[in-house]
């Protein structure tokens, strides 16, 4: 082997070792050479790749016993069809026996009483308390505040005291050192265990109440001791496996739905927490729990905990929080700079957390079992409404761009994307290739895609006929949707700083940097009056689909006026989407959103891939399987691999393309110069070919209901729905021989079950 060709092959190697996203789209580029040792390299994708957190691995089955049992000083007070709780004076641990597999949940280790092995005495308070509060204290030594954490047995002169109500209780907690007091009600409701914290409850003397952490420990697990995983909504989903005690250290916190920028400074690639659950599984396919938040979610957070030196347990909870902590202006110099005197909230926010947990047995204590049992309460609680139709066929999404603005020296150039010719063009070729797009028309306002400003109530006339466009759409019966953004605008659009820009707590603008200049969050009055002036105008042009851009995934505060918090802007963007009868669609809508959007768009196809994670699997897929159309993230901006395809059929959702006529050469120094290839003529055969690929295994799928999704190997698992598909998915370069079924490399196979 001559001394270049061991280069090349070292360096081929190295690449796959320090980069799987470059392996990705490396490896298959190998092919192309058909190297002798193509085997070897295709072997070394396999055990990186597929073997990674980038994917669901093996599941250890191992039976798993009760590994707690029902003290004698619990008291049972509450009982249904589903469970028994139980629960302890003074502390007010539980215990849930679920009745169908004799599986007990607590929040504690054992009682009060007893010396926890592992814990020291601040550690046992907080396991056994059913509440622990962390509060602001201020240190006049140094001027600065810090946070000090309390459960109910740190202070002596800490008080308790309950009373029960149907199936559960409800105590009320003073805690001695701070003087914080405040309510716990918690109680079966039918197949749920619902917990609540009322606001109204909350008492502050002398401190202030920072956030609250409800039953932190129900469900933890020693080590490795058991089997199972925690659940994390990051984007698609992942899994946290028990591991060995300092497999991993690091505490991981997420933020559902984002953080929230008006108190924080804006982070870059924060994961996506669209939806507010966990869970635990103990035993797979044995026992479990999901954990739904069902009000405060906006001030939420996740914690996950794995098992360390210091704390040898896997465990997660939600942490609440009522105040924040930030850098007040002192000076004119201090409000340019975000700079100033560190001070907290004076009131709370309108938090009042409630969560919810479901316990899980048998095929359903797994997170397919999980998601199902989610997809059940948000169509119980009319959050989610069924928009799959048994007849649709499968349809690509395509947002394309009809014009941008670039700043120019004297004068603004605007530059024209996709007119309506063209567009018409476009589907008319999509039509030709028997493709069904469900398409949206972004830009066409007079200045472009980000230069419209708040109010999009025309079409630029260098784009063409607006009318001409509306016959064809009819005539042919085309989704066609038309995009505005009532939220973010930017410098150079038509709004006022004064009256529509929102202002961060510290009295600074919401303003934030984009790639060539800077964008504002809206006021909550103005985004209702954007939508209101935009909607009204499309109608009076026979326009009745609507894309609303921006509020299905950002939440922010507002403390321009009189204080907005998360809750209320919610609060405010429901009441407006209730009120519209447009078809309305949103980009990766939170669940509080869901029933307003008739399909999901850009549904996450990974998750953050952090190094807590063992597994990244289709949970937020399939929580809208067989409910709502679902469609990916760009395919532009993915690898050109089969296993992006295949992940399509896997997680049965469509493929997505960012479009525009015109060469994306054209957006360089635009805001829009991220987008590196759009154009149609570049990107049509692959859409075809895209289309061709997962047209079969999606339309097989599109009005069922996933059941289960097996591991059968590394990189193979199968995935059977309700309406008797079975589907294979086989993410390697091998045949897959399984007796009667044969799956080819880098295929699916799709059996139907007579």
């Amino acid at each position: 082997m001559s001394r270049i060709k061991l280069i090349k092959k070292l360096f081929i190697v190295i690449l796959i070792i320090l980069s799987i996203t470059v392996v990705r789209t490396f490896a298959f580029s190998v092919k192309v050479y058909q190297s002798d040792d193509l085997e070897l390299y295709e072997n070394i994708l396999d055990e990186t790749l597929l073997a990674s957190n980038q994917f669901t691995q093996a599941d250890d089955l191992t039976v798993v016993d009760n590994f707690l049992d029902i003290p004698e000083s619990y008291l049972l007070v509450g009982e249904n069809q589903h469970y028994k709780l139980y629960m302890e004076e003074e502390s007010y641990a539980i215990r849930v026996l679920n009745k169908v597999d004799g599986f007990i949940y607590g929040s504690s280790i054992s009682t009060k009483d007893d010396n926890l092995n592992n814990f020291n005495t601040t550690w046992e308070g907080i396991v056994n308390s059913c509440v622990t509060i962390n509060y602001y204290s201020y240190d006049e030594s140094n001027g600065v505040y810090i946070t000090k954490e309390e459960s109910i047995f740190r202070s002596e002169d800490s008080t308790t005291s309950y009373t029960l109500i149907e199936n559960g209780f409800r105590a009320h907690l003073y805690y001695g050192e701070s003087k914080i007091s405040l309510d716990i009600i918690v109680y079966l409701d039918g197949e749920y265990l619902r917990v609540e914290v009322p606001n109204e409850s909350i008492n502050e003397e002398d401190y202030k109440l920072r956030s609250i952490k409800i039953y932190p420990f129900l469900g933890a697990v020693y080590s490795n001791d058991i089997t199972g995983y925690i659940l994390v909504p990051d984007g698609s989903g992942a899994l946290v496996r028990y591991k060995e005690i300092d497999a991993v250290t690091e505490i991981y916190q997420f933020n559902y739905y984002g953080q929230d920028n008006s108190i924080r400074n804006e982070l870059e690639n924060e994961p996506i927490m669209s939806l507010p659950v966990s869970g635990m599984i103990h035993g797979i396919n044995q026992h479990g729990f999901i954990s739904i938040i069902e009000n405060g979610a906006s001030e939420a957070s996740l914690v996950v905990s794995p098992a360390k030196r210091n704390l040898k347990y896997n465990y997660s909870y939600n942490e609440f929080t009522y105040r924040a902590l930030y850098q007040t202006p002192l000076s004119e110099s201090d409000l340019q700079n975000a700079s100033g005197r560190l001070v907290i909230e004076d009131e709370i926010n309108s938090c009042n957390p409630v969560i919810k947990y479901k316990f899980l047995s048998g095929d359903s204590a797994n997170y397919v079992g999980m998601a199902n049992s989610y997809q059940d309460y948000l169509l119980n609680n009319n959050l989610l409404i069924d928009h799959v139709d048994s007849a649709d066929d499968i349809s690509v999404f395509l947002d394309i761009i009809a014009a941008e603005t670039k700043s120019g020296f004297i004068f603004d150039e605007y530059i024209k994307l996709t007119d309506v010719e063209e567009l018409i063009s476009i589907l008319t070729e999509l039509d030709t290739l028997s493709i069904d797009p469900l398409v949206v028309y972004k830009g066409y306002n007079d200045l472009g895609l980000t230069s419209s400003g708040l109010d999009y109530d025309s079409l630029n006339r260098k784009l063409g006929s607006l009318k001409s466009l509306l016959d064809f759409i009819t005539q042919n019966q085309f989704d066609l949707y038309f995009h505005i953004d009532p939220m973010i605008s930017y410098s150079d659009a038509d709004f006022s700083i004064y009256n529509d820009v929102s202002k961060r707590i510290n009295d600074n603008l919401n303003e934030y940097q984009g790639f060539t200049k800077n964008y504002y969050y809206m006021k909550p009055t103005s985004v209702i009056e954007s939508i209101t002036n935009s909607v009204i105008f499309l109608e009076k042009s026979s326009i009745n689909n609507v894309l609303i851009d921006s509020i299905g995934s950002l939440l922010y505060s507002d403390y321009s006026d009189n204080t907005i918090d998360r809750s209320m802007m919610i609060d405010i963007l429901i009441e407006k989407l209730s009120t519209l009868e447009n078809n309305i669609m949103l980009y990766q809508a939170n669940d509080y959103l869901l029933k307003y959007t008739n399909s999901y768009l850009l549904t996450p196809m990974s998750s953050s891939r952090y190094r807590i994670y063992t597994d990244t699997v289709p949970f937020t897929a399939y929580v809208l399987s067989g409910v709502l159309d679902k469609y990916s993230t760009y395919m532009n901006f993915s690898s050109t691999s089969k296993i992006e395809l295949l992940k399509l059929v896997d997680y049965g959702v469509s493929p997505s393309y960012l479009i525009t006529n015109e060469s994306a050469y054209a957006l360089q120094n635009t805001e829009l110069k991220q987008i590196y290839s759009s154009s149609f003529d570049t990107w049509k055969e692959r859409i075809n070919n895209d289309y061709q690929f997962v047209y079969e295994g999606l339309l097989s799928i599109n009005n069922a209901k996933v059941v289960s999704r097996t591991f059968i190997q590394t990189g193979v698992y199968l995935v059977k729905y309700d309406n008797q598909v079975d589907i294979y998915i086989n993410y390697t370069n091998d045949e897959i021989d399984l007796g009667d079924i044969i799956i080819d490399p880098l295929n699916y196979k799709v059996v139907t079950n007579s």
